[in-house]
């Protein structure tokens, strides 16, 4: 059995070194390759950091009939395209949404006041609290420190006695846990502004 092969048959176990080894060997590659579609540096690496958690938290169900590299890129090419597909149509909503608020500012105060608003505020809390708590003990505690404790990365491996490169991981690791896990919120709060845009307050 060759070196691939052990990596992917450690991926699909889901240890943890195998990830950070995609991180620190396909990370750079594979953040240029969504870059030359989605044509911003952010969302490249947003992508790159979803499909590789993408990959850890289906890990059991892991099928990979290719190299390696060509299976990275491959799930790259297919976020990267989803996501200007999700962002064509976010940016006519957000558009439509705009329009309306423009047409009327007490929206904001009535958004603001609204008891569902609120209600969202208080769930989307909770499940940022529940998110962080399911994270592993490391994933967690370097995301409290930079967010929460505003530290500096170098900072944050000077306390944990970790590489920098380590703290790099974890933190893109937390922040792809957490897009995953709030996404659904999103897709709350969107239908919601459009109900207001059909009411007598727009």
């Amino acid at each position: 059995m060759n070196k691939e092969q052990d990596l992917i048959k450690d991926l699909i176990a889901g240890k943890e070194d195998a990830y950070k080894y995609i991180y620190d060997h396909h990370y750079q590659a594979l953040c240029t390759y969504a870059y030359q579609y989605v044509k911003d540096v952010y969302i490249a690496e947003m992508i790159v950091g979803d499909v590789i958690f993408s990959i850890w938290s289906k890990h059991d169900n892991l099928i990979i009939n290719s190299s390696l590299r060509g299976y990275l890129m491959s799930a790259v090419k297919n976020t990267s395209i989803n996501y200007l597909i999700r962002e064509k149509k976010m940016e006519i909503i957000k558009s439509e949404i705009q329009s309306s608020m423009e047409k009327n500012t007490d929206v904001l105060t009535y958004l603001e006041n609204s008891p569902l608003t609120k209600l969202i505020e208080r769930e989307l809390d909770l499940k940022i609290k529940d998110t962080l708590a399911n994270m592993p003990d490391l994933t967690r505690r370097v995301f409290e420190l930079s967010r929460f404790s505003d530290m500096k990365y170098h900072e944050i491996a000077q306390t944990l006695d970790v590489s920098v490169d380590t703290v790099k991981y974890h933190m893109k690791a937390a922040l792809s846990r957490l897009r995953n896990d709030l996404k659904d919120y999103i897709n709350v709060l969107i239908p919601f502004l459009l109900i207001l845009m059909k009411k007598d307050l727009f």
